[in-house]
């Protein structure tokens, strides 16, 4: 009875031994990218609260991108940068972009749920000057999304 017990504990540690290896050895390093510049995109709160600022990052030159599409890429990752808290957002991101050089125009749309607002968008305009607007619809998560929704709209430049 007693030899159970202990190969019992020996699997399990086994186990979590392999567990614990496996998960930090599957890390993928991270894609090598060029910060451009941080852009603001503020919002009106739909909860009753103050305005909400949204800082957007832009980076370029990401050869291998999160959406997993050749590069190259331009990703625009918002951030409210703030501490999570009991209510919700949901966010519907639209970007309208245009490579200046080549004229040719894209959308692209994403939406995100989350304590903050925090979204990512990865735009393949191909080579060039690319310009691009960001349309933020805000909206609370009481019980279905997009309660009181707010819109915001900003935009910006980077080369691709």
């Amino acid at each position: 009875m007693r030899r159970v017990g202990s190969i019992a504990v020996a699997m399990t540690m086994a186990t979590a031994a392999l567990i614990g290896t496996s998960a930090t050895a599957g890390a993928a390093p991270s894609s090598p990218s060029n910060y451009v510049t941080t852009i603001r995109c503020d919002s009106a709160n739909p909860w009753p609260a103050p305005r909400i600022p949204v800082w957007v990052d832009v980076y370029n030159q990401i050869a291998f991108p999160s959406d997993g599409l050749p590069g190259p890429a331009i990703a625009l990752v918002g951030s409210s940068r703030s501490k999570p808290g009991v209510l919700e957002f949901t966010v519907e991101v639209t970007v309208n972009w245009r490579n200046n050089a080549t004229g040719r125009t894209g959308t692209v749309r994403v939406p995100s749920r989350a304590q903050t607002v925090s979204w990512e968008v990865v735009l393949h305009p191909g080579r060039g000057p690319v310009s691009f607007t960001i349309h933020q619809k805000i909206g609370a998560l009481a019980f279905v999304p997009m309660v009181n929704a707010q819109s915001s709209t900003c935009g910006g430049r980077a080369s691709a």
